[in-house]
């Protein structure tokens, strides 16, 4: 059916030509009718202002009306002027057509075109004609009032007008309706790169239909990918944790059973190895249920600053690194608390593992956002690394033990989980040469 509808864009173009089209013939329209209007309200002031001088001229001379204007010399006055009396006008004249009254005067139209005008005597119910000359004479001194106002002058003025109010009036409602598509579909593609995998695009009209069909399919087509990935991301380290369970069995009985002091090392090793891939195993779900979108409220209300004090006291932190808390003020939030305790967590076992003596912690309110800060004293990250550390399984050196490097994941869920909380991380280098990093969060009330 879509093949039988004309593309937006020819009928945006069509609109166009016939839009400019309807303004030209509607400023001339206009304009006839206003010309017109404008004719007959200057005949009506001209014959208005012969009309008084008549008037005048007659009471000077104390002339009755019949006798004045029934032999009054026409060729002294700018019309042809008659006596009418009681009459009605449409006895004498059938062509004549009515246009309408202005200042209480009848004005009709002949059919050659001309004016004709009925003036009524004061105090009777007589009146007389005034009309347009059959041709033009001297006006014998006689100046008529000249005409205030001519809308020819300002015709091209009132054609560009109309022409723009016009094309604005058919152009609108295609492009409002644009406009309302185009926002939808940032709304979308919004909300699905923040995670919610299930948004999908309305059926938009022309020309974002094939647009909106292929980010549909685009849509359906990485959320199976993702799906699949996640289920397979969670599965591996649940498959993995019952060999590991045999194993750490196995070297239960083999501990027992050795002798010597490099059996029981070697023993002690294979379960730190175990110890390692549990972790391991436990942060790839974390940071898999992180990258998925729930529709739950989980959020909570919550003291900002004795959730971090508590935080810290409950992590086994190296004793030699002292830890400092700072708070500018008593901060209240609402959010998600196993998000932001997964945040606080890793970030400092991320700066005590890599700190010389201290650690720092700086907590502040900036209007709707709280920022948390949390630098030490070590070596820092280069510049060219602030990007990179927060891959999957990236460290800055090629070590993979958990002194130096750690497993690669901290960082990783710390940013998935500063997303889930809409908010945002950066890093920078601290005073003291370490790193510093800072989330910002719009979880304030």
């Amino acid at each position: 059916m879509n093949n039988y509808i004309t593309p937006f864009f020819t009928r945006l173009y069509g609109s166009l030509f016939l839009a400019i089209f309807t303004s030209v013939f509607l400023t001339f329209f206009i304009l006839d009718k206003w010309n017109e209007h404008d004719a007959v309200e200057d005949f009506v002031n001209d014959t208005i202002f012969v009309n008084n001088l008549l008037e005048s001229q007659r009471k000077i001379k104390k002339i009755q009306a019949n006798d004045f204007y029934s032999n009054i010399d026409k060729q002294d006055y700018p019309f042809d002027i008659g006596w009418l009396g009681a009459k009605d006008i449409r006895q004498l004249c059938t062509e004549c057509v009515f246009l309408n009254s202005h200042k209480n005067i009848d004005v009709y139209e002949l059919e050659d075109g001309e004016l004709l005008a009925i003036h009524a005597i004061e105090n009777t119910s007589d009146k007389f004609i005034i009309k347009d000359k059959s041709q033009e004479l001297e006006l014998n001194g006689y100046d008529l009032p000249e005409e205030s106002f001519d809308i020819e002058e300002y015709s091209i003025f009132i054609l560009l007008f109309v022409i723009v109010v016009v094309i604005g009036l058919a152009l609108y409602l295609p492009i409002r309706k644009l406009q309302k598509d185009i926002n939808h579909l940032n709304l979308i593609s919004s909300q699905f790169g923040k995670g919610e995998l299930k948004s999908r695009a309305n059926h938009l009209s022309e020309p974002l239909t094939i647009l909106a069909e292929s980010f549909n399919r685009m849509a359906l087509a990485l959320s199976n990918k993702v799906n699949e990935s996640q289920i397979f991301a969670q599965a591996v380290p649940h498959e993995l944790r019952t060999p590991l369970s045999r194993i750490q069995l196995a070297t239960g009985i083999l501990r027992k059973k050795s002798t010597s002091s490099e059996q029981v090392d070697l023993v002690n090793n294979i379960d730190q190895y175990i110890t390692d891939i549990d972790e391991l195993c436990s942060q790839i779900i974390q940071f898999s249920k992180l990258n998925i979108q729930t529709d739950e409220n989980s959020n909570e209300e919550f003291n900002l600053n004795h959730f971090i004090e508590h935080r810290i006291s409950q992590l086994t932190l190296n004793s030699t690194i002292c830890v400092d808390a700072h708070f500018t003020e008593n901060i209240t939030v609402n959010c998600n608390a196993a998000n932001l305790r997964l945040i606080i967590d890793n970030l400092l076992k991320n700066a005590v593992s890599h700190a010389k003596s201290n650690v720092i912690v700086n907590v502040n309110k900036v209007a709707a956002f709280v920022e948390i800060s949390i630098e030490d004293d070590g070596k820092g990250i280069p510049k060219q690394d602030y990007e990179t550390i927060f891959i999957p399984y990236a460290r800055l050196d090629n070590s993979r033990t958990r002194k130096t490097g750690g497993l690669g994941m901290g960082l990783a869920i710390v940013k998935s989980a500063v997303n889930q909380l809409d908010g945002e991380i950066s890093i920078s280098s601290s005073a003291s040469g370490g790193a510093r990093f800072k989330i910002k969060l719009p979880i304030l009330h």
